[in-house]
């Protein structure tokens, strides 16, 4: 028959067990939800686990005579920090049906039936608190929950002790262990956070490093470390690239006359409106100055063309709006070249190119499209 006392110490050694676990696992491995794969198949793999779950649940880890550990479960924790809740309630319903014809034995089947349900109880909780939970408090969350279910369990078999002081010693005894374990926890876990944010503080400095301050696109490192990029990987492959060389016309007036906080508003607005204008692919930098560029993928020099006068159509249409409100009609020119050219097989070529394409179309009138071995503007 099963006994009530035996009942809830399974109970409480499985909760702390699970809990602990929880934290563990989704802070230390990073698991997060996933919904990229096909429904079918987060179903499959949430079965799998389930059937998993229950082969390891026929050997659990006697703790005494009271209560043993049941980490079968632990695909189902799993299963609920990767696939989220859905995953979580498949592979539940798939443990609870597979339960009666793999774990033998009423009483068994019962506290393996209440152990899976607390597991399952707990994972929804949590899935539902944890972004309510502070990374700072992981390890105090750790230790108050693992102490906690130790005193519980001690609690509950004092009258298996023949002296009070054999009880006492051996609760001192679990209370240490489990402050020495999330003394442990905490100075691991805490060398793990700082040399996180040792990590994110270095891509922070490399994004600010490649990022131009006033626009927020790309630097000249940036588009530097891309031209790079592009004799590593381009040249080398049947792909074609363009590159636009954009400058604002008489930028140099428009600083004397309106004021520098003028100017760095139509560049603010400029690189907004190529961005919007740009393609998934493609990468819009701020050269220095008033010069642009707008490396295009997967284009020739016919389409670049196409592009260069959409630019062109796009920035000249609407005026642009100064700090005092007024209204600015800004024009540009734009160099292009294409490694679909002759003769361009490196980037220094293709920059030589879309460099010489833009002094074309200056001196050619401005507000206008250039290319290296034209005569005349476009």
């Amino acid at each position: 028959m099963l006994s009530l006392t035996n009942l809830i110490n399974n109970l409480i050694a499985n909760a702390s067990l699970l809990l602990v676990g929880l934290y563990l696992i989704s802070r230390f491995t990073k698991l997060g939800f996933t919904n990229k794969l096909p429904i079918r198949r987060r179903i499959t793999i949430s079965i799998l686990l389930a059937g998993l779950s229950m082969l390891i649940t026929l050997h659990g880890v006697l703790w005494n005579a009271q209560a043993d550990f049941q980490y079968g479960f632990i695909p189902l924790i799993i299963s609920a920090l990767y696939f989220g809740i859905p995953g979580l309630r498949i592979t539940y319903v798939t443990s609870i049906i597979l339960l009666p014809f793999i774990v033998p034995g009423e009483t068994l089947l019962i506290i393996t039936l209440l152990d899976y349900s607390v597991a399952a109880g707990t994972a929804f909780l949590f899935l539902r608190r944890r972004e309510r939970i502070k990374p700072t408090q992981d390890i105090r969350t750790v230790n108050v929950i693992s102490l906690t279910c130790i005193a519980l369990f001690s609690a509950l078999n004092m009258t298996n002790y023949e002296e009070p002081s054999a009880y006492v010693i051996t609760l001192i005894w679990f209370l240490l262990i489990g402050y020495a374990t999330g003394l442990f926890l905490h100075i691991v876990y805490g060398g793990i956070r700082k040399i996180e944010r040792s990590r994110r503080l270095i891509t922070q400095y490399k994004e600010a490093a490649y990022t131009d301050t006033l626009t927020g696109l790309g630097n000249r490192r940036q588009f530097d470390e891309e031209m790079k990029r592009v004799d590593e990987e381009v040249f080398t492959s049947p792909h074609e690239i363009a590159l636009l060389f954009i400058d604002i016309d008489h930028f140099k007036s428009v600083n004397d006359t309106y004021g520098h906080d003028a100017g760095d508003a139509i560049l603010v607005e400029l690189g907004q409106r190529l961005s919007g204008i740009a393609r998934a692919d493609d990468m819009v930098c701020r050269n220095g100055g008033e010069e642009f560029s707008v490396l295009l993928a997967d284009c020739n020099l016919s389409q670049a063309m196409t592009i260069a006068n959409r630019y062109l159509t796009e920035v000249s249409k609407q005026p642009f709006q100064l700090p005092n409100e007024a209204m600015l009609d800004v024009t540009i020119s734009i160099g292009v070249s294409s490694t679909s050219e002759r003769k361009v097989i490196t980037s220094a070529q293709l920059i030589k190119k879309a460099d010489i394409g833009l002094y074309v179309a200056k001196r050619n009138g401005r507000n206008r499209i250039g290319k290296w071995n034209q005569q005349k503007a476009n």
